[in-house]
């Protein structure tokens, strides 16, 4: 074997275990496989449902977007939420360091087992995500019983408010001692969860 073969040689050996090592960091290869393997996070489980506006399960919890059915122990189940392709104006001004609230309409269906029902906002998926008020309309005899969350929005600033509104279903009554404030939905020990669109809330000047 000559020397020019015997370096050739080695270059191509070279270049297989560069390219071996690139694959094995980035994740190259079959099964469709886009390259790089995003870690799962319920963050991520969020931004898909509402992309997708399907439902996924992470770590415990079933996460849906507005209008998908329920899988799990709540299967056949949805909550609808109010759709606000424009921004939601917040008409409840108060002092310039508060904030106002706008209502935003939902609606269940097909729960056929005691539960109960929370709401928390957060500006994205990251959290962290906030209580806030739920008022249940109690006369509804027949159809989708219509709840509303108070939407809060910024009042110190004239940008909109980006908002993601999540509704929270126990099965039961919910945990005794909930946070006000969690870095994840997971947190507050729930055991479904519908996620709305991506909201705009807009405080007029």
């Amino acid at each position: 074997m000559t020397s020019d073969m015997r370096r050739i040689r080695t270059g191509l050996i070279a270049a297989s275990l560069l390219a071996a090592m690139l694959c094995s960091v980035a994740g190259c290869g079959g099964s469709g496989s886009s390259g790089f393997d995003v870690v799962p996070s319920e963050a991520r489980t969020i931004q898909h449902v509402i992309d997708a506006g399907d439902c996924s399960d992470f770590d415990g919890q079933t996460f849906c977007a507005s209008g998908a059915t329920a899988t799990g122990m709540f299967k056949g189940a949805l909550v609808k939420i109010e759709d606000h392709p424009e921004p939601l104006v917040c008409d409840d001004l108060g002092a310039i360091d508060e904030k106002c609230t706008v209502p935003l309409a939902f609606t269940t269906e097909g729960f056929d087992r005691p539960s109960s029902l929370l709401a928390a906002v957060s500006e994205t998926e990251n959290g962290p995500w906030t209580l806030v008020n739920l008022t249940i309309d109690e006369s509804v005899a027949d159809g989708p019983r219509t709840v509303s969350i108070d939407v809060p929005a910024r009042t110190d600033t004239t940008a909109p408010t980006q908002l993601i509104a999540a509704v929270m279903v126990f099965r039961g009554a919910p945990p005794t001692e909930i946070p006000a404030v969690t870095p994840q939905l997971a947190d507050f020990g729930v055991d479904l969860v519908y996620v709305s669109p991506r909201l705009q809330v807009v405080v007029p000047r």
